[in-house]
């Protein structure tokens, strides 16, 4: 079974490279065009598709201005089942994003697995009400296979304008085994954090071409580290929490 959950994630990361390529292309362009106007990438996940949020921030070998909109009841240390009640209902994602310093010049990065639930939906229909843009790392499989649980109707991917398939399947488990009834090793961790970094490699490609340097922090135990970030610190210390 072990060769079975290897070959799916190969697969669905080529899967991710060989159709999803202009929808990452298109996504990377937006990320430099926030770096370039001193904007903010706000990822955004609920449940553990906010693991993907907290893959963005602060990491090295990652963007410098990034500021997750992370609020601890959707997350999973206050536990799955608060988690999950929050995140379908309607009306907290503004309620959230009204405790954030959010601006047009931002981008926000939203990943939802089903795209379903109101807060992801929701979020990003606050951030665009703002004047922000906004990309959705979902599963289209799943998302087109269940309904909406906010009042409009809407799944993520019909309110993003830039919508990534992270290739997963419904409900995310790769591996089925007859005695559980119930499958194993999901994809969408991997896939999301990917699609990410593809993003992020995208716009430094792009800023690099237009002489910018990326803004890329690096980790405090490398050689440099610490002087590399605090230039960081002192572009964005209004903006983000280092």
């Amino acid at each position: 079974m072990l060769d079975t959950y290897f070959a799916k994630v190969a697969e669905t990361l080529d899967y991710i490279k060989t159709t999803q390529m202009d929808n990452i292309l298109r996504a990377g362009a937006l990320v430099a065009d926030t770096i370039r106007n001193d904007g903010i990438i706000r990822p955004f996940g609920t449940g553990h598709s906010h693991l993907i949020a907290t893959e963005m921030y602060q990491r090295a070998g990652g963007f410098g201005p990034v500021m997750p909109l992370l609020e601890g009841n959707l997350m999973m240390h206050e536990g799955g089942r608060k988690s999950g009640a929050l995140e379908r209902l309607p009306g907290y994602a503004a309620v959230l994003l009204g405790l954030h310093d959010v601006q047009s010049r931002d981008l926000l990065v939203v990943v939802s697995q089903s795209g379903r639930n109101a807060a992801p939906v929701e979020m990003a229909e606050e951030c665009k009400k703002r004047g922000m843009k906004t990309v959705a790392i979902t599963s289209l499989a799943h998302s087109k296979s269940v309904s909406s649980r906010t009042p409009g109707g809407k799944r993520l991917f019909e309110v993003a304008d830039v919508v990534i398939d992270n290739g997963t399947p419904v409900g995310d488990a790769t591996v089925h085994f007859e005695q559980t009834g119930a499958g194993l090793a999901p994809l969408s961790t991997i896939t999301g954090c990917f699609i990410w970094h593809a993003m992020a490699v995208h716009a430094a490609e792009l800023l690099s071409a237009d002489g910018v340097k990326p803004p890329v922090f690096m980790s405090g135990n490398a050689p440099g580290g610490d002087l590399n970030n605090v230039e960081l610190y002192m572009k964005y210390k209004n903006r983000i929490l280092f």
